[in-house]
């Protein structure tokens, strides 16, 4: 990696995907700053990975005022930042549409679409005053391929990949690139409870799908999401990249 002592801001970082980006980005000696609204989690992972190379802040992503105030407070401390992962996702509903309660659906966007444009908003600022960035976002197989009922968590996932997009366009002449990352079924706490309801011929065909035949690790992700941060990747922007064994070509 190419991008050490560069401050890279993570969400959804205290648990599953984010939490093992957090430890890769620091064996790379990268600053990590990660922001959550569950400031317990936060301060557990600061103790467990006993690290001065790391800061955290509580901040509820789907308020704006909250994010732009928690993005200032870093910009006041670390003067720039180089990169953003919008990772935190929920999956409240595993429903159709017409099973699909408004709550449901509200939340949903809120935390996985709106979380990721209101984070995205106030780093591209910063970004833009140094003419260099990049922000890499979490979709899901479930925003490039059919889900039988996910009918929330689709749209959402799709909907991030529309905004990682038009970012990518409006700010490559900034310098600031914008990538999406696609992961299939990966052991997560997101989907530990979905696997565990299956029956094991249902998990079998699951597995199957992936055309590498296993489920995926939140390494599979971290590495990827690590190249589309470093200027490894300099001539790459707006691309969706799946990291799903090959599951959506199955």
């Amino acid at each position: 990696m190419n991008i050490n002592k560069k401050v890279i801001v993570v969400t959804g970082a205290t648990s599953g995907i984010g939490r093992q980006l957090v430890n890769d980005l620091l064996v790379s000696n990268i600053f990590v700053v990660i922001i959550s609204r569950n400031e317990i989690a936060i301060n557990q992972v600061i103790k467990d990975v006993s690290s001065d190379n790391m800061a955290g802040y509580p901040c509820d992503i789907t308020n704006q005022a909250s994010v732009e105030d928690t993005f200032k407070r870093i910009y006041d401390k670390f003067g720039k930042v180089y990169g953003l992962v919008n990772n935190a996702g929920i999956n409240p509903s595993r429903n159709n549409i017409t099973n699909t309660s408004l709550e449901d659906w509200h939340s949903t966007l809120n935390v996985n679409l709106t979380g990721a444009f209101n984070c995205s908003k106030s780093v591209i600022n910063c970004m833009y005053e140094n003419k260099c960035g990049s922000i890499v976002n979490i979709s899901s197989i479930a925003g490039i391929t059919a889900l039988s009922n996910r009918a929330s968590y689709m749209a959402s996932k799709s909907g991030l990949i529309g905004l990682s997009h038009s970012m990518a366009k409006d700010y490559a002449k900034y310098n600031i690139r914008v990538n999406c990352v696609c992961p299939g079924y990966v052991h997560t706490p997101l989907v530990k409870e979905y696997l565990m309801n299956l029956s094991k011929q249902d998990k079998d065909n699951l597995i199957k799908r992936h055309l590498l035949g296993r489920f995926g690790n939140t390494k599979d992700i971290s590495k990827a999401i690590m190249f589309l941060l470093s200027e490894d990747s300099s001539w790459i922007t707006g691309i969706v990249l799946p990291v799903d064994g090959g599951y959506s070509i199955s």
